[in-house]
């Protein structure tokens, strides 16, 4: 069982056993010899090359004249894709797919500036903790305020996540100086997510990366993830300086480090050439940061607005769920819908995947449950595999299928926007029913405008929610949007009419309610309203557009005067009934 040690414990244990003490003499740590021919981890490879039949001729004809759709001569009916030939037309996709551009490294210049001052080598390690330290608090100090600020939201679901292998809570920090707490995080080594796995370490770990998703994005699973990585370097270095820095090059690098000088002690491998910089500064970088972590007002950042603890719900929806119809279902913005969920890299959950759990905003998992048969209906993406006709454009075809271009342009490997005569396009639709959704089957252009144009009349398939204890008639419609009336009358009910527990109640038009302004908020009982802050809102202006206090949003939120509101948090907003 691994040492759970905490606070500024963990900081003090780290130095002593990599040979230093602040205040005293190095102290040489005594480790279980290491085998320098321990294995060496394999990127796990991709999986293979599917055939794969052009999607978009090789030579593209000038574009056509857009129109609504094509004529009707020519009108010819789509072909529904399986999950599998949907993975198959996307292939090449994968394989053409552009390299996101690395985020530039944070410590990179600190790394080159002291390594010329110390020609790379080191009197021991705290002299470059207090460089570091330097750093942070001038040149470097504006971004890691941010890292700081961020902190205050990954940290404790981070903490609880390590704790539970047993792991000291202080190797968040390792987070810290590895991505500043991004999921969005990407390193010129093609590292990402909060704890910057590369592909190969990743899959060994378990998380997945394909098409769809980048699991290494997912901050609760990548944890996950870094947490069995570094409970098995600690088990074979016995020593918590190896084991970050064997996460920063690789066990078999510092294996060999072992081997090669005869010494587990992290202090005096680093006098040696073998090491890259970048390793030789890990370890005084993040006890560094650790050291501003824990006192921020010792070292001159008192003022850090931390943002707020990460809350959410979760909600099993099926595979192929189309993010943007769920969010006017349920009334959460799409931007947000993707915030909460980073490691999902399409607009849609994987429909390779039966079943796909995701993060809502706290308080619209209950919404979700209670929706979830039209969810099931209306979020519901078919692929259909569409012959270009003459006179169609990807314009028209966005149009008609009530899609973006965008989105084609993605699962079609456009860059542009010409696509020529002939060419076959996958083409996403909401709206189809189980009969129409099945594999191999064709889809006249008649059964897709007719499944759209149910959706565009608000959804008006009716739909069920349960009868809890102390439900009435009047909570029921607060907490769908429904009017009483409605469903009083949808149910053969009067408004004043007690309700049996159990029993299922006739939502009419649940949808176009709840898809009518999806960045509002939801009225959650009588005297209460939650809004999704967005990007750039601040108390004031949240407050003024309610009519409420920011003093009022501050009480009834537990919010700290002055504090920054992340994009995505959800505010409760007292009002009057």
């Amino acid at each position: 069982m691994l040492p759970v040690l905490p606070g500024m414990l963990f900081f003090v244990i780290l130095m002593t056993i990599s040979g230093y003490v602040v205040a005293g003499e190095p102290v040489r740590a005594a480790a279980p010899p290491v085998s320098p021919s321990g294995p060496t981890p394999q990127p796990v490879a991709s999986g293979a090359t599917l055939p794969f039949t052009a999607a978009v001729p090789s030579k593209l004809l000038p574009e056509p004249v857009p129109v609504l759709s094509a004529p009707p001569a020519e009108k010819q009916s789509d072909r529904v894709l399986s999950p599998g030939e949907v993975d198959m037309q996307v292939t090449e996709n994968r394989e053409e797919e552009r390299e996101e551009e690395p985020a530039k490294d944070f410590f990179t210049s600190v790394q080159s500036d002291e390594a010329r001052k110390e020609n790379g080598f080191y009197s021991g390690l705290a002299g470059r903790i207090e460089k570091f330290i330097r750093y942070f608090q001038t040149a470097g100090r504006s971004k890691f305020e941010v890292y700081l600020s961020r902190s205050g939201k990954y940290s404790d679901m981070m903490r609880e996540i390590l704790s539970k292998y047993g792991l000291p809570g202080d190797l968040i920090y390792l987070a810290l100086i590895e991505s500043g707490f991004s999921p969005k995080a990407y390193s010129v080594a093609r590292a990402a997510g909060p704890w910057q796995f590369i592909a190969g370490t990743a899959r060994r770990y378990g998380l997945r990366i394909d098409w769809w998703t980048d699991e290494r994005r997912d901050y609760e699973k990548s944890t996950h993830a870094a947490a069995s990585y570094l409970k098995e370097l600690y088990g074979m270095f016995d020593s918590w300086p190896l084991a970050a820095a064997a996460y920063n090059a690789g066990e078999g690098k510092i294996q060999r480090a072992v081997a090669r000088y005869r010494s587990d002690d992290y202090v005096q491998l680093i006098r040696h050439r073998y090491l890259a910089q970048e390793t030789k500064d890990y370890v005084p970088k993040m006890i560094a940061a650790l050291s501003i972590a824990k006192e921020p007002e010792k070292y001159g950042f008192s003022d850090v607005q931390y943002e707020s603890p990460l809350e959410f719900d979760k909600v099993v929806v099926p595979g192929g769920t189309g993010l943007a119809a769920l969010g006017r279902i349920i009334g959460v913005p799409y931007d947000s819908l993707r915030e909460w969920n980073p490691e999902l890299k399409r607009f849609c959950t994987p429909p390779n995947r039966e079943t796909y759990e995701l993060r809502l905003p706290k308080g619209y998992g209950e919404i979700a449950e209670e929706r979830m048969e039209g969810i099931r209906t209306d979020a519901k993406v078919t692929f259909l595999l569409h012959s270009v006709k003459k006179g169609e454009s990807l314009d028209s075809l966005a149009n008609r299928y009530q899609t973006s271009v965008s989105v084609l342009q993605e699962l079609n490997g456009l860059k542009g926007r010409r696509v020529g005569r002939s060419a076959r396009l996958v083409i996403p639709v909401t709206g189809l029913s189980d009969d129409e959704a099945v594999p191999g089957k064709e889809v006249s252009p008649e059964q897709v405008e007719a499944a759209l144009s149910r959706l565009d009349e608000g959804g008006r398939r009716t739909r069920t929610v349960r009868v809890r204890k102390g439900d009435t008639l009047s909570g029921v419609s607060a907490r769908t949007g429904v009017p009483v009336k409605e469903i009083a009358r949808a149910n053969g009910l009067k408004s004043n009419s007690r309700l049996r527990v159990g029993t299922g109640l006739r939502l009419p038009g649940a949808g176009k309610v709840a898809s009518s302004k999806p960045a509002a908020g939801f009225r959650s009982g009588k005297k209460a309203v939650r809004h999704i802050v967005r990007r750039g809102e601040t108390l004031e202006k949240i407050a003024k557009a309610y009519g409420v206090t920011p003093e009022q949003l501050t009480e009834r939120n537990n919010l700290n005067p002055g504090q920054v509101l992340p994009r995505g948090r959800v505010l409760v907003i007292p009002v009057e009934s």
